[in-house]
C-alpha cells in the first residue's frame, strides 16, 4: 500500500520504505489502473502535505545564507593569512648546473619485478665542461634532450670512484630534483679540499636517484612499501657495482640516503622490510619530510603503514646490536614557507633519541638562516650548500661503511646544522708561542666589562714594535660575580680579517703573582671557536640581505664559561694592521643576562606584553624568556623604539633578535629590528597534536636573544602583542583534514532528523529544509556540545616529556613512559587533542564553517540535478499513468554483480564507489522528474528527498576514494597494470553498491511498519557521531567504513523483507519471544 493510501491512524513507515517503496507486480511502464477517488485522494494529500515537501526546494532561509556568507568570509581569510602573513621572509638563491642522468641496466626485471614500474638513475656534473664529459664517454656520444639534460644512446660502463648516495622523491617527485643537491655536493668537496688540503679518507660522492614515475605515494601505503622494496633492491645492485674499489680503500658496504617528502617515510620504511640488507643503510637525511603523522591521512593503508614504521623505529635503539644502533637520522624542515607539508609532523624527539639523530629548521641552519617552501627545499643555493657540505664531511672511505662513527658523525651534523650556541666544539690546538711585549707594540687595557674595537680613545702604546702589529691585553676577570666571556665581531677569522683572539698566560708563577705587568706571555691560537651569526646594519632587510641583494655577510661570536678559561689569565687582540671592523668583548654573569617574564595568553590578547627600557644595563646579548608563549597556534608582533642611538655613527651594529623555540632547534634570526616601524613576525612551530611535548631544554616557551651594541647607552622598548589576523593562518595546516569530519557530522546531523522527523509526520523533509531548521537551534546545541568538550579536554594538563641530553640515550627508557602516556590517554585523541584553554572555541567554529559548506555543497548538488532533471523534461513526454510503475523499474542491468566481478580482478573498490556516486546522481534525476511529473505524490517527492540526502553523504565519501583512485589512473598512464591486493576488497564497497542498485531498481526495501527499525537506524547514526567527536579528527579515514555499515544496515533491511530474509526474521523473533518468556 503506498504512503499516500496509509490510514492516518496506522504508524508511519520507516524511512527505508519511503526511499525504495515498491507497488505490487507489474510489467515496468505498464499504465497504471487508477480507483475513481484517487485523484480526490492525492488532492486530500496535497492539501495536508507542505509545499516544499512537494517540490525540489533548496530551503535556503536567511539565516542558514547568512551562516554562509559568514563561513566562506571566515575561510577566505584564513587562506589570506596563511598564504601572506606571518610567513617566514623569502630569500633562496637559485642554482645553476649542466646534469646528466644515466639509466642503470643492470637492475631488471631479473632482479626485481618492480623493474617495469621504477627505474634507478645516475647523476653526473662536469664543473667546467659543457656538455658534461665522464669516464668511458666522450662529448660526442651524449645527445642533448633538454635545456640541461643529456642522455648516451647507446649502453656504456662508468666506473665509480666516490662513495654511494641515494636519492628518494618525494609525493609526485622527479629522481632529477636530485641535481641541485649533488651540484652542490660535487662543488663543495672541492672547495673543502681547497680549504683544507688533501684529507684522509675523503671523496667525492656518487649519486645515484630512484626514479619513481612521480608516483602519489602520499595517497596510498602500498605504494610506500613498493617504493620502499625497490630501494632495498636497488642499494643492493649499487653496492655491486663497487667491484674494483681502489687499492686500500675497502668496498662500501652501504649507502648515504637522502629523501624528500615521502621519500624519507620511504628511507624508514625500508628497515621494515623482509629484504632489507643489514648495515647497508647507517646515515639518513631527510628533506620536508612528515615523520609523525602523515600529511593526508584518508585511506587506512597509510596510517597502517605509519604505526608499523612508529614501532619499529621506537624498539629499533634498545641494545647496542639493535637493528638502528648505528643509523643516524636528521630531520630538515622548512619552517613556514612549507604549506604542503606540516613543519611540526617533521619532529624526530619523539622517536629518535638526540645520540642519534635530531630535527632542525632552515632557518637555523648557519650561513642559511632562511625558510624554504616544498619544493625550495631541494634547490634553495643556501640550503643545498650547508647540505652539500655536510654530507662530504661525514664521509670515511677508509671505513666500509663510509660514514664516520656515529658518535663523531653525530658531531660532525650538529656543527654544520645546528646554530652553534648549543654545540661544544673541539678546535684545533696550536702549540704555545712567546710573545715578548718589549719587541711589540701593545696596550694592557683597563679592567672594564665592556671593550670594543676599533678604541675610541687614543690607545696607549707600550714596547718597541718589531713589526706593524700591536696587541690589546685584557685581563680576565676573576670576579665571582663574572661568569662568561662573550665576543661579537664583524671579522671572519681566518680569512683576509687582520684581528686574532689570543689566550695568553704569564710565563713564570712569580709574573702571576706579581702586580707589574709581565715582560713575556705565552699564547695559544684557535683555542676559541666562533660560530656565525648573520650581519645586522642599517640597510639589512633579512639575513645576509640588503633589499634583494644578496651580501652574505656575516658576524663571528664567541660565548664561553670563564670557568672554562681558568688556566689563562689574559685575552689578547692582535692587530695586524687597522681593520674597518668592529669587535665587542663583554664580560656578564649570565644570570643577570637572563630575564623571565611571566605571562599569560589572556594577558598577551589583553594589552600584550610592554617593557621600557629594556635590557636595564647594556648588554651584548640579553635573553627575554617567556615560558607561557609555548602555543604555535598563536603568532605575535614585536615592535621596538630605539632612541637616538639608531643611525648613529658610533653604533656598530643594529639592533637583531635571535628567537629560540622550545620542543625543536628553530632558531630564526630578525635583523635591524629597530627600523622596522610595523613590528617583526614572532611566530615558531610546537608539539603536535595528539602528541606529548618534548622539551629539548629546561625551560619552556620561548627565548627572545635581544642583540645590542652595549656601547650604545640608549636602551630599547619592546612591545609584544598577539597578531590576531596573522594566527588565523595557522589553523590551515594542521587543522585542514578536521573540516571533512566537521562536514561529516553536519551531513549525520542532518539526515538523523530527517529520520526523526518523518517517523512523526510521515513526510520525509527535504535535505535543504531541515539544515535550515536545524541551523536555529539543533546545530548551536551541538556546537556547545564541542565547546563543552573541549573546555574539559584543555583543562586536563598536557603531559611533559624532558629529554635531557646526559640521559637521552636511554631511549627504551623514553620511549616506554611517552608511549604509555600516549597510547592509553584516549581521551587526548579526542576532538582537536587538548589544546590551551582560549582555544575552546575552535571546535564550535569548524563546526559552524562546516554548516556552511554544506550548505553550499547542497545548493551545488541540488542545483546540478535540477538542471538535468529540467532538461529531461523538456525534451521527453511521459503520461502520469506511466510514471509510477517507471519508479520501480529494473534498468541496472545487474550493476552490483558487475562491479563485483570487476573489483575482483581488475578495478580498485574505490572506482566502484565513484561509479556508484555517478549513478546515485542519475537516480536523484530520475527520481526528480517522476515527482515533478506526478506532483501530488508524496510518496514520489518523499523518494527523491531521501535519494538527494544520500547523495549528499556519498559526495562527503568522495575525498577518501579520490586520492587512492587517483593513484591507480596514474598507473595506467605509466603503463603498469597490477593493482594492489587491499584494493579488491569486495566487503569495502558492496554495501554502497547494492545499496544504490537497490534504489535503481525502486525496490530494495518494501514496506514494513517495524517502528523500531527507525530507532535502530538512528542510533547507528548517533554511535557514528560519537566516534566522529572522539576520534574523528585523529582517525579520519575512518569515515568511509563507518557509513559502510550503516549502509550495510539499509541493505539488511532489504534482505529480511525478502521470503529468505523474512523466514530467518520469524524465527529470531520466536527464539527472543521465547527466551523473554523463559525469563
Amino acid at each position: 500500500m503506498d504512503t499516500h493510501h496509509t490510514p492516518r491512524h496506522q504508524e508511519p513507515a520507516s524511512i527505508l520504505e519511503i526511499a525504495f517503496e515498491s507497488t505490487h507486480p507489474r510489467a515496468p511502464c505498464d499504465p497504471q489502473p487508477q480507483g475513481l477517488g484517487a485523484p480526490s485522494r492525492q488532492k486530500l494529500e496535497a492539501q495536508r502535505t507542505p509545499r516544499y515537501a512537494l517540490s525540489a526546494v533548496y530551503g535556503c532561509t536567511p539565516l542558514l545564507l547568512l551562516l554562509f556568507v559568514i563561513s566562506y568570509s571566515l575561510l577566505v581569510l584564513i587562506m589570506h593569512s596563511s598564504f601572506n602573513h606571518q610567513m617566514d621572509p623569502k630569500g633562496c638563491l637559485m642554482s645553476y648546473m649542466y646534469p646528466a642522468y644515466y639509466r642503470i641496466l643492470g637492475l631488471d626485471q631479473e632482479k626485481t619485478p618492480l623493474a617495469g614500474k621504477y627505474g634507478l638513475l645516475l647523476y653526473r656534473y662536469d664543473l667546467d665542461e659543457y656538455p658534461p664529459s665522464f669516464t668511458a664517454v666522450e662529448p660526442s656520444q651524449l645527445i642533448q634532450t633538454g635545456d640541461h639534460d643529456w642522455n648516451v644512446p647507446k649502453p656504456v660502463k662508468i666506473k665509480l670512484r666516490g662513495s654511494p648516495a641515494l636519492f628518494i622523491p618525494g609525493n609526485a617527485g622527479s629522481a632529477k630534483q636530485v641535481r641541485t643537491l649533488a651540484k652542490q655536493a660535487w662543488t663543495q668537496y672541492h672547495l673543502m679540499e681547497k680549504e683544507k688540503g688533501s684529507r684522509p679518507g675523503t671523496s667525492p660522492l656518487d649519486f645515484f636517484t630512484v626514479d619513481l614515475n612521480e608516483e602519489f605515494s602520499a595517497f596510498h601505503g602500498q605504494l610506500l612499501l613498493d617504493q620502499a622494496r625497490y630501494v632495498n633492491e636497488a642499494i643492493v645492485h649499487i653496492l655491486s657495482l663497487y667491484d674494483d674499489a681502489e687499492p686500500g680503500i675497502p668496498r662500501p658496504t652501504s649507502v648515504l640516503i637522502i629523501g624528500h617528502s615521502m621519500g624519507g617515510i620511504v628511507a624508514r620504511t625500508i628497515f621494515t622490510m623482509d629484504n632489507y640488507l643489514p648495515g647497508s643503510v647507517n646515515a639518513i637525511l631527510t628533506l620536508a619530510t612528515p615523520h609523525m603523522v602523515p600529511p593526508v591521512a584518508l585511506g587506512y593503508e597509510i596510517t597502517e603503514l605509519y604505526d608499523r614504521i612508529e614501532d619499529f623505529w621506537r624498539q629499533g635503539y634498545n641494545s647496542p646490536h639493535a637493528p638502528l644502533a648505528n643509523v643516524s637520522l636528521v630531520s630538515i624542515m622548512g619552517g613556514y614557507q612549507d604549506t604542503t607539508v606540516n613543519s611540526d609532523a617533521g619532529n624526530l624527539h619523539h622517536i629518535v633519541p638526540q645520540s642519534h639523530g635530531f630535527s632542525v629548521f632552515t632557518s637555523s641552519i648557519p650561513h642559511t638562516w632562511v625558510s624554504c617552501d616544498h619544493l625550495a627545499i631541494l634547490w634553495c643555493k643556501q640550503a643545498t650548500t650547508a647540505i652539500g657540505r655536510a654530507l662530504n664531511d661525514v664521509i670515511d672511505t677508509r671505513r666500509p661503511d663510509r660514514v664516520k662513527p656515529l658518535q663523531e658523525r653525530m658531531k660532525v651534523l650538529r656543527s654544520h646544522f645546528l646554530s652553534g650556541a648549543e654545540v661544544a666544539f673541539s678546535p684545533d690546538i696550536s702549540r704555545p708561542e712567546t710573545l715578548f711585549l718589549s719587541k711589540v707594540s701593545h696596550t694592557f687595557e683597563d679592567r672594564e666589562r665592556i671593550w670594543a674595537y676599533p678604541r675610541v680613545v687614543e690607545r696607549k702604546v707600550v714596547g718597541q714594535a718589531a713589526s706593524s702589529n700591536h696587541y690589546y691585553i685584557l685581563e680576565l676577570p676573576r670576579q665571582e660575580e663574572l661568569d662568561t666571556f662573550k665576543l661579537l665581531t664583524s671579522c671572519i677569522f681566518g680569512s683576509s680579517c687582520s684581528l686574532t683572539v689570543l689566550l695568553c698566560n704569564t710565563e713564570s708563577a712569580a709574573q702571576k703573582d706579581s702586580s707589574s705587568d709581565p715582560p713575556t706571555l705565552s699564547c695559544e691560537r684557535n683555542r676559541l671557536s666562533a660560530v656565525p651569526v648573520p650581519e645586522s646594519v642599517a640597510a639589512s632587510t633579512t639575513p645576509l640581505f640588503e633589499g634583494d641583494r644578496f651580501t652574505g655577510r656575516e658576524y663571528r661570536f664567541i660565548s664561553k664559561r670563564l670557568s672554562d678559561l681558568s688556566g689563562f689569565q689574559y685575552i689578547v687582540i692582535e692587530e695586524q694592521r687597522p681593520e674597518d671592523k668592529f669587535l665587542i668583548i663583554e664580560f656578564v654573569n649570565e644570570a643577570d643576562t637572563i630575564h623571565t617574564v611571566q605571562t599569560s595568553t589572556f594577558g598577551l590578547l589583553r594589552g600584550g606584553l610592554v617593557l621600557d627600557q629594556f635590557p636595564a644595563k647594556p648588554t651584548l646579548v640579553t635573553t627575554l624568556r617567556l615560558p607561557n608563549v609555548d602555543n604555535s597556534m598563536l603568532a605575535y608582533n614585536l615592535k621596538t623604539h630605539s632612541a637616538s642611538c639608531q643611525g648613529s655613527s658610533r653604533q656598530r651594529f643594529q639592533p637583531m633578535i635571535r628567537q629560540s623555540s622550545w620542543t625543536l632547534n628553530e632558531d630564526k634570526y630578525i635583523v635591524n629590528i629597530a627600523s622596522k616601524a610595523s613590528g617583526v613576525d614572532i611566530n615558531f612551530h610546537g608539539d603536535l597534536l595528539y602528541f606529548d611535548k618534548v622539551l629539548l631544554h629546561t625551560s619552556e616557551g620561548i627565548d627572545l636573544q635581544l642583540w645590542t651594541d652595549p656601547t650604545c647607552s640608549e636602551q630599547l622598548s619592546l612591545t609584544l602583542t598577539v597578531d590576531m589576523f596573522g594566527s588565523l593562518g595557522k589553523l590551515i595546516i594542521p587543522y585542514r583534514t578536521s573540516v571533512l569530519v566537521f562536514t561529516f557530522m553536519v551531513v549525520v546531523l542532518t539526515i538523523r532528523t530527517q529520520i526523526l522527523d518523518w517517523s512523526v509526520d510521515g513526510v520525509f523533509k527535504p535535505f535543504g529544509v531541515i539544515l535550515s531548521e536545524s541551523v536555529k537551534w539543533r546545530f548551536w546545541q551541538f556546537s556547545i556540545l564541542l565547546g563543552v568538550v573541549s573546555v574539559i579536554q584543555s583543562l586536563k594538563s598536557k603531559a611533559m616529556v624532558h629529554l635531557d641530553p646526559d640521559t637521552l640515550t636511554d631511549h627504551e627508557h623514553m620511549t616506554t613512559e611517552s608511549h604509555s602516556r600516549h597510547w592509553s590517554a584516549w581521551f587526548d585523541n579526542a576532538l582537536l587533542g587538548r589544546n590551551d584553554p582560549i582555544f575552546w572555541f575552535m571546535a564550535p567554529v569548524l563546526f559552524q564553517i562546516a554548516v556552511g559548506l554544506v550548505a553550499f555543497v547542497w545548493f551545488f548538488l541540488n542545483s546540478i540535478v535540477k538542471a538535468i532533471g529540467f532538461v529531461i523534461l523538456a525534451v521527453t513526454k511521459t503520461t502520469d499513468d506511466n510514471l509510477s510503475n517507471c519508479a520501480h523499474s529494473d534498468q541496472s542491468g545487474g550493476m552490483a554483480t558487475t562491479f563485483m566481478f570487476l573489483v575482483t580482478i581488475v578495478l580498485p573498490y574505490r572506482f566502484a564507489f565513484a561509479v556508484a556516486f555517478v549513478t546515485l546522481i542519475i537516480i536523484s534525476v530520475r527520481a526528480l522528474v517522476i515527482a515533478q511529473r506526478m506532483a501530488n505524490s508524496q510518496a514520489a517527492w518523499d523518494r527523491f528527498h531521501f535519494a538527494m540526502a544520500m547523495l549528499v553523504m556519498f559526495f562527503f565519501l568522495l575525498p577518501f576514494a579520490t586520492p587512492s583512485l587517483m593513484v591507480w589512473i596514474r598507473n595506467l598512464g605509466v603503463g603498469w597494470y597490477k593493482s594492489f591486493a587491499s584494493d579488491h576488497r569486495i566487503d569495502y564497497v558492496a554495501p554502497f553498491v547494492i545499496f544504490v542498485e537497490g534504489l535503481a531498481n525502486g525496490t530494495a526495501v518494501t514496506k514494513t511498519t517495524w517502528k523500531r527499525y527507525t530507532t535502530l537506524t538512528v542510533i547507528l547514526l548517533d554511535a557514528m557521531l560519537v566516534y566522529l567527536v572522539i576520534f574523528g579528527v585523529r582517525y579520519g579515514w575512518q569515515i568511509y567504513f563507518l557509513t559502510r555499515a550503516w549502509v550495510s544496515w539499509l541493505v539488511l533491511l532489504r534482505f529480511m523483507e525478502t521470503g529468505l530474509g523474512s523466514r530467518i526474521e520469524s524465527r529470531i523473533r520466536r527464539i527472543v519471544w521465547k527466551v523473554d518468556k523463559d525469563d
